[in-house]
């Protein structure tokens, strides 16, 4: 655990960066609650920023009392952890801005520390960047991750829409923040386009993937580490929730053997979720149950970060039929150590898998497409080695480098442009206590 003056005693930083990550920690294990590619993206992010001399300290919320105060991440990057909300959905969450954004400024006074820029990601931290950016620095970058009319385009069977405050948020982020990160082209017409974002305010910058973690290993050697026999494999990783489309993979496993691949199983890694009162891993495990292949689908549950090679190397195939994603960080993830993707044709996975080279793009939502190139790769070796291969080196052209190196330029620019600007610190105080839409 670091101590309080480690970082805010310290003038030396290129620059120093306040990171708003409300609603989940970034050292959490992936696939658990909340925790999924946003979690990687701001760790990643943080630990090559410290490696450049920028200072990052990640306000996130204590969620167990196993959690520590302060956490160090990297040499100049801490999260730190303060009381705002446990065991909240994150609609409720948005209840506690408030005094979120009160604590993370009662806990910048107390260490007299002293900011270049405010970096939020997702709509909830936003929301507290907006609450907090006159005092705590001049200028403001974000990063939404996903989009709430995005995803209302396309909704699994069943999934409740993302509701008119979560928008009317990102609206206000989007007209409002210095400057919008968006991973995709496709992310950024969207920012435009549907919520009126000013074009000069948007770029593009794509995440990265650790290819020193991610890297191809035996798959006799992954198997064993991991406990799977032979047979044909395929995977799932990610929060278990209806976006993710988990319930496709399913009934193509069982399209699969029945048509002759008898020995197909399928791994789910992933936390459960719950749409209000429903457990989307019960759910699945009826859904499996149904299609006659329930002994056939495991579910591991949440696995640590590092371990994930592993079973990646493992697979067969990965499997991603999500309705929607912004950036297909585990596809990306996939292809580094070799795993061919089947995954949707959406924007997100269009930008990390090429159709018929690194795997297979499958439009609409229909499991028996999703079969049919399953098979494909299940049946011919040499094509999904070769798809394997480039696929790694597809993936070798995003590293987490190079995306720190170009968002630590925007964010140098962006500082030095606000930098002369000041802001009443009246106004700071009374929209702490009532927030933008918590009167």
């Amino acid at each position: 655990m670091a101590e309080l003056t480690e970082l805010s005693s310290d003038r030396s930083a290129r620059m120093r960066v306040a990171v708003i990550s409300m609603h989940t920690s970034p050292t959490a294990p992936l696939g658990q609650q909340a925790a999924g590619g946003m979690n990687v993206y701001v760790r990643e992010v943080c630990s090559a920023f410290s490696d450049r001399g920028i200072a990052t300290d990640v306000f996130t919320r204590v969620q167990s009392d196993d959690d520590p105060r302060i956490e160090q991440l990297a040499p100049l990057s801490r999260v730190i952890y303060l009381d705002a909300g446990r065991d909240l959905d994150k609609y409720s969450l948005y209840r506690e801005v408030p005094q979120f954004a009160s604590r993370i400024f009662n806990h910048v006074l107390a260490e007299d520390a002293h900011y270049d820029l405010i970096y939020s990601h997702y709509w909830l931290s936003g929301e507290v960047a907006c609450v907090l950016r006159p005092r705590l620095a001049p200028a403001w970058a974000h990063t939404a991750h996903t989009l709430g009319l995005v995803k209302n385009q396309r909704l699994a069977s069943g999934a409740r829409p993302e509701p008119p405050l979560r928008i009317a948020v990102e609206g206000d982020i989007a007209r409002c923040a210095d400057l919008l990160v968006a991973s995709t082209a496709d992310e950024s017409q969207e920012l435009v386009q549907a919520y009126g974002a000013d074009p000069s305010r948007v770029e593009v910058v794509a995440p990265g993937v650790d290819v020193a973690t991610f890297r191809p290993i035996d798959r006799a050697e992954a198997r064993s580490k991991i406990g799977a026999g032979a047979g044909p494999l395929l995977l799932f990783v990610g929060r278990l929730e209806r976006l993710k489309g988990v319930d496709i993979a399913i009934r193509a496993l069982a399209l699969l053997r029945a048509q002759g691949h008898v020995g197909a199983r399928l791994l789910v890694l992933g936390a459960d979720s719950r749409d209000a009162d429903e457990s989307e891993m019960e759910r699945l495990k009826g859904v499996a149950s149904a299609a006659g292949v329930r002994a056939a689908v495991e579910f591991v549950g949440s696995v640590a970060h590092h371990e994930l090679p592993y079973f990646y190397a493992a697979a067969d195939v990965c499997v991603m039929p999500s309705y929607s994603e912004s950036f297909g960080l585990v596809g990306l993830e996939a292809q580094a150590c070799g795993c061919p993707v089947v995954a949707s044709d959406v924007s997100g996975l269009r930008s990390v898998a090429r159709d018929g080279v690194t795997g297979f793009l499958v439009a609409g939502d229909d499991p028996a497409d999703y079969a049919e190139r399953i098979a494909r790769l299940l049946d011919d070796p040499e094509l999904a080695r070769q798809m394997g291969r480039r696929g790694q080196l597809l993936a070798q052209r995003f590293s987490w480098s190079r995306t720190a190196d170009r968002l630590a330029g925007l964010f140098s620019s962006l500082a030095e442009r606000n930098a002369a600007s000041t802001v009443d610190g009246s106004h700071f105080h009374s929209r702490v206590q009532a927030g933008m839409r918590h009167e």
